[in-house]
């Protein structure tokens, strides 16, 4: 084999790796992200939005303070 041939198939070598390497990659964010231990944890409340979160809330005062 020339040296021409030799650096040919070390890179459609080096080029296959790469994409298999690429290929996993994806395949395992994918099955990682529908795997049903990586749902998100229940998101925390933000104070004054939800109806108990354990935030202290101020009585509300109908009449304005001019």
């Amino acid at each position: 084999m020339s040296v021409a041939q030799n650096t040919g198939i070390r890179k459609a070598v080096r080029q296959f790796v790469v994409a298999a390497v690429a290929c996993t990659a994806v395949a395992a964010g994918a099955a990682f992200a529908v795997s049903p231990d990586s749902a998100p944890v229940t998101p925390h409340a933000v104070a004054g939005v939800a109806e108990d979160n354990g935030w202290p809330v101020p009585p509300v005062n109908p009449t304005p303070t001019n």
